[in-house]
């Protein structure tokens, strides 16, 4: 936003420098970032933010600086017009969601010119250009009041009425820059019964332009949805200071004002005759009283306060105080002020008006207090660490993905939550899986010839809920390239069991037991679903990437990933440790060689040793595994060592076999095995 120093002084009274104005807007928020020489007058250059769309005009700036340096204000005249003319047009909103007020005045008989000097000067000085006294003027009061406003030829407007409607799939129109733009359906444009004459907030059309010919004109002042006008305008690639001030949200009041100043500069310019308004719909806003405690507020501000001094703030700031009570002020925000609606927002202004530098500085008195972390984010950094310390580096991707990404891993995350306005066709769905994020970093990485990839990353996954989505905390880990146990062994192939291995190092290292169960999962091989303990509920699973979905990342080498929900690990995780003597008695180990069908799970044969051996088991490892010459067409020598021991003695020879012949009935009963 560009403002001239001597068109705002116009409404404030006071003798402060340009220099000493712009440091005033700066420390009450409207950021001055550079200064320019326009003949006698200086411009000031200000970043406005996205919550302050009443400083996007010289009435909303001279409000700031008559509060900032206690100026009086002085507004221009909204009215009233003389309308001595009696033609009128229909204004037709199809849908007032998109449109809720739409205002229009027949202007005849004007004679279209240059403009005068001192409003040419002004919005040149601003940069905007110079086209005739009709366009020249709605750009004039566009800078004054932030109200866009477009005037129309009347005599090239098609029948009787103009409609506010939502344009169709593909119709056209030629737009005043001369480009032809092809409309989706949605979008809201202004139209007559030939078809659309301006796209609604952004900018006219080239068949209705005012030109020198004109006499007649339709002046269009309207409040359409911010949200509309944001998706059209980024959708057709088109940024106007119109669709600006639109898209932050105008001032509802100001529709019709604007409309009668534009209206009688427009007369007093060009001579010609005005009819009565013509307006459909309305923009009534419910005016919300504040309750303001002042000493709340110097509590919180940390400064003395009175109720005079801050009461007076607010009036300068043009909202009005409704009631006061001792020590409280009951406070009107007026319809320019769409961000004030809590006691906090009043607390704000008055701060920044009185001054941040004023508020004195003290070491606040604090009393230390140690608070426990939250269990989740507990967890979490413990699987960092357990991760970390088995070769994993983190990774961190984006939680938004193209539904192509989505797509190819629709198998495992199932529906998708997309965003009504994504910002590109790349970030247009919240991810329901990170393993199109791993995919992608170990793609950038491979590319740049790093092809030994560890790497883990914990994000939140999305899914459709009642109250719009779901999200839920997942591990992603993914193994590539080469590998290798010690510093000792050589470099080889990474498989599978390197990342199986590693994922069970981390339940062990939260003391959950992991089960792995063989499962098919589409575009995967040698897949795995994950469960905790006993447990029939699905938790993640384990897998070799296939060839298809690697192709479609340009990856070439395998990739194992796995995929572990957080919400059940996080409950059963156990992260203080205990201490657990040594055993005071010595232990004994023994060897068992299975001979079982080959879909037995080797997992599923550790439980019934363990079930079957009782507290006399110490421990089972797996082993070996065998399907030579020897072993039957659809079996599988498997080997566990299994050590025997009690905390109470040492067990004898009779003792230990007992148990070791107590699983063996228990493995013929259950899986009909023999043994080797």
């Amino acid at each position: 936003m560009k403002l001239s120093y001597e068109w705002v002084k116009e409404y404030v009274k006071t003798s402060v420098s340009p220099e000493k104005m712009a440091e005033g807007l700066t420390m009450s928020g409207s950021e001055v970032g550079e200064m320019t020489k326009a003949g006698k007058d200086t411009v000031m250059e200000l970043e406005i933010t996205s919550n302050r769309p009443d400083c996007l005009s010289v009435i909303g700036l001279a409000r700031e600086i008559s509060a900032v340096f206690d100026a009086d204000l002085t507004l221009p005249s909204f009215g009233p017009v003389q309308e001595k003319g009696a033609k009128k047009i229909k204004c037709v909103i199809q849908n007032k969601q998109l449109c809720p007020l739409y205002t229009a005045r027949v202007i005849e008989n004007i004679t279209v010119s240059g403009t005068c000097k001192k409003i040419t000067d002004r919005i040149t000085a601003v940069g905007m250009r110079g086209v005739n006294n009709i366009v020249d003027i709605t750009n004039y009061c566009l800078l004054e009041t932030g109200q866009p406003m477009h005037a129309f030829d009347l005599d090239k407007i098609e029948g009787s009425a103009v409609y506010i409607r939502e344009a169709a799939e593909n119709e056209k129109i030629t737009t005043i820059d001369g480009m032809d733009r092809t409309l989706k359906k949605g979008m809201l444009v202004i139209a007559d019964e030939k078809g659309p004459i301006a796209v609604a907030g952004v900018m006219g059309g080239k068949r209705t332009e005012v030109g020198e010919r004109t006499v007649n004109i339709l002046l269009e002042s309207a409040y359409f949805d911010p949200l509309s006008i944001r998706r059209t305008s980024r959708e057709l690639g088109i940024s106007t200071d119109s669709s600006y001030r639109f898209e932050r949200g105008v001032d509802k009041g100001m529709v019709e004002k604007a409309s009668a100043r534009a209206s009688a500069l427009i007369l007093k310019e060009t001579g010609g005759t005005a009819s009565p308004l013509s307006a459909e719909g309305s923009v009534k806003s419910e005016m919300t009283i504040i309750k303001f405690r002042v000493p709340e507020a110097g509590r919180i501000l940390g400064m003395t306060l009175t109720t005079r001094e801050t009461g007076k703030i607010f009036q300068r700031l043009g909202m009005t105080v409704k009631k006061e009570e001792k020590d409280v002020l009951f406070v009107e925000a007026p319809t320019f002020r769409g961000d004030i609606a809590r006691e906090v927002d009043l607390i704000e202004e008055a701060a920044r008006i009185y001054g941040y530098e004023k508020i004195p500085s003290e070491i606040k008195k604090m009393i230390p207090q140690v608070t426990r972390k939250q269990r989740g984010r507990e967890v979490q950094e413990k699987i960092k660490q357990i991760m970390t310390r088995s070769g994993f580096s983190e990774i961190m991707t984006y939680s938004l993905i193209s539904v192509a990404a989505s797509g190819r891993f629709a198998m495992i995350s199932g529906d998708e939550v997309s965003l009504i306005n994504p910002l590109s066709e790349e970030q247009k769905v919240l991810t329901p899986q990170l393993i199109d994020g791993m995919m992608k970093t170990i793609s950038w990485n491979l590319n740049r010839n790093s092809r030994d990839l560890i790497l883990f990353e914990i994000g939140k996954v999305y899914a459709p809920g009642k109250n719009g989505f779901l999200e839920t905390a997942v591990l992603c880990a993914s193994m590539t390239g080469s590998a290798r146990n010690n510093w000792a062994e050589g470099n080889r192939k990474a498989g599978l069991y390197d990342l199986k291995g590693a994922l069970e190092a981390l339940f062990d290292g939260l003391s959950v037991p992991p089960v792995f169960k063989k499962t098919r999962i589409e575009g995967m091989v040698n897949c795995a679903d994950i469960h905790i303990g006993e447990s029939d509920e699905k938790e993640g699973f384990i897998a070799e990437i296939g060839y298809g979905l690697s192709d479609a990342y340009g990856i070439s080498q395998k990739v194992y990933v796995c995929h572990v929900r957080l919400d059940t690990l996080t409950a059963k995780a156990v992260l203080d440790s205990k201490y657990v003597p040594i055993a005071k008695f010595p232990s004994s180990d023994r060897d068992i060689s299975i001979l079982c069908a080959r879909e037995t799970a080797a997992e599923e044969i550790k439980k019934i040793i363990c079930r079957a051996g009782g507290p006399a088991v110490k421990g089972v490892a797996f082993k070996d595994i065998y399907e030579g010459e020897q072993v039957p067409a659809g079996k599988k020598s498997l080997t566990y060592g299994i050590k025997y021991g009690s905390d109470d003695k040492t067990l004898t020879d009779a003792e230990t076999e007992s148990v070791h012949g107590k699983i063996k009935e228990a493995l013929i009963k259950t899986l009909g095995v023999s043994f080797r």
